[in-house]
């Protein structure tokens, strides 16, 4: 099963991905993505929260088309879970359309995973949670949500790493 994340410049109809993490538990992809030069809406609230800034972007980042070449070669034909559909899938339309590529893979909400089976539901948040609470992730940076999700729908792999 493959998560994906993705942190941007904000939370409004002109902002844009800026970095993503993606995970299937044994293979992990994250870049930060150059903003392109269309690119200008800028949240200081969002970056307050992801902590990465536009000039680290510039310098550090990857060119916005290699990032969904990339993800396409890593993805094809994949299922992959997000947690919030509507702005994931936003900023990955983003990423493609604005780069004239069309994604390879199937972009799902992990709630269809969830919402069919309570009893799933209620360990995964527990899970979900109790690796909130262990400190071993920076939230709101692309691959720690990414890895957060994996394991918290992913119960073996949690017990597993929790024993080590």
């Amino acid at each position: 099963m493959w998560v994906i994340d993705f942190e941007s410049s904000g939370l409004h109809k002109s902002s844009y991905p800026i970095e993503v993490g993606v995970t299937n538990g044994d293979i992990e992809y994250q870049a930060l993505i150059q903003p392109m030069n269309h690119w200008e809406f800028w949240s200081e609230e969002s970056q307050l929260i992801h902590g990465i800034d536009r000039d680290e972007l510039k310098i550090e980042g990857k060119k916005a088309f290699l990032v969904a070449q990339e993800l396409n070669e890593l993805l094809q034909s994949q299922k992959v879970y997000c947690d919030a559909l509507e702005w994931d899938g936003f900023w990955a339309r983003v990423l493609f359309s604005d780069n004239a590529i069309t994604h390879k893979f199937e972009l799902l909400d992990v709630r269809c995973l969830l919402e069919s089976d309570d009893e799933y539901l209620s360990s995964f948040l527990a899970r979900r949670q109790e690796l909130l609470d262990s400190g071993d992730y920076k939230q709101h940076r692309a691959l720690h949500d990414a890895r957060l999700l994996w394991r918290a729908l992913n119960p073996r792999s949690y017990y597993r790493l929790s024993q080590l």
